[in-house]
């Protein structure tokens, strides 16, 4: 038995996915079988098809991605964002009121908003003060009588921008590779493509690996990400999956994104992204306001502040909104800031600057 199925929730073992009408197939010149209209909308342009569903999973859009990352496209699952991957993922394998994640904190939230949403134990580790992973809490799998089942590991980490160390990652990958999956959220990947660990999954039946679109690609408004994983992780996660999970629209414009030119433009403007994100760090530093700026491997700093309260209502006032961190209890005086353009950079810091 493949460890997918060992750990899929026991309400999805016998489950059959929905069977909508892209799902089931069929290739023909008049369809009827989806009660879509015949009509088309107002202002359609000729060559669209909006009262058309769309495919249930956009097989060009699969084997673009594959190509772009060089994986097989067996191993890819296109979904609606990070965010959805993230709550299939526990959807598919963990079980209300028995089962548990753990997070690595200060960390993205979503994580453990979806599973206290669906009834699921969060148990939280902290990193450690360099923003390293606790090797000795993560090689347990005791979490308060709950079933581990899914390791959550952010790397690059958000909100501390930093990229986690590769073989601790793989060391916890081999510590449960029988007993729970190792999901590596490589959302910023693009800013430092050396420290990827998608090869894992090669090794290590746990290791899932996401990533999107809406970061270093620019296309944060059309819902792209991928869940990427051994076929038989995938096969359970789809029988989950929405019957028409990826607009026309979004999988034509992610392939555009993907294809050669569209890749060297999201280099060149990750490029400049990485340039000015050091050149903003080395300008904070030298503010009053400003303790420490927090080296990055991503597309945003974190920076501790003298009063963080004073930074974050004096930006607010002059309409400029950075992201609160002080919720973490290893963040007591910090702000996240992402990189924009110099222009936004430079108000940013004028408005601080004048404290």
């Amino acid at each position: 038995m493949s460890l997918a199925k060992k750990l899929v929730a026991p309400q999805l073992r016998d489950l059959q996915p929905y069977q909508s009408a892209r799902r089931i197939g069929g290739i023909g010149q008049v369809y009827l079988n989806a009660n879509e209209s015949g009509f088309a909308p107002y202002e359609m342009p000729v060559t669209e098809t909006w009262n058309r569903y769309p495919d249930f999973l956009p097989t060009d859009l699969t084997n673009t991605y594959s190509r772009y990352v060089g994986i097989n496209p067996d191993r890819t699952m296109a979904v609606r964002g990070a965010d959805e991957a993230i709550d299939l993922l526990i959807r598919t394998f963990c079980e209300p009121h028995k089962d548990a994640i753990r997070i690595q904190s200060p960390t993205y939230s979503m994580y453990e908003f979806v599973a206290q949403a669906h009834g699921v134990a969060v148990d939280t580790v902290s990193l450690d003060s360099s923003f390293e992973l606790d090797m000795k809490r993560n090689s347990s799998a005791e979490v308060g009588g709950k079933n581990l089942k899914i390791i959550f590991i952010c790397n690059p980490n958000n909100p501390t921008g930093n990229a986690l160390s590769q073989d601790s990652i793989a060391a916890i990958a081999e510590e449960h590779r029988e007993s729970a999956f190792v999901v590596i959220d490589e959302a910023y990947i693009e800013y430092c493509p050396q420290e990827s660990l998608l090869s894992l999954i090669d090794s290590h039946p746990n290791v899932i690996v996401i990533r999107t679109l809406s970061k270093a690609f620019a296309l944060a408004a059309i819902r792209v990400g991928f869940l990427i994983a051994r076929e038989e992780v995938l096969e359970q996660v789809g029988k989950l999956i929405a019957p028409y999970p990826i607009p026309d629209n979004s999988a034509r414009i992610a392939i555009s994104a993907l294809s050669e030119s569209g890749v060297s433009h999201m280099q060149s403007c990750r490029d400049q992204t990485i340039a000015l994100r050091e050149q903003t760090r080395n300008d904070m530093n030298e503010l009053n306001a400003v303790e420490q700026v927090y080296s990055s491997v991503t597309n945003f700093l974190l920076v501790r502040f003298r009063d963080a309260s004073l930074v974050m209502q004096t930006l607010l006032e002059e309409g400029v909104v950075v992201r609160d961190q002080t919720h973490f209890a290893q963040l007591p005086q910090h702000l996240r800031i992402t990189v924009g353009t110099s222009e936004e950079m430079l108000e940013m810091m004028s408005h601080i600057r004048a404290l």
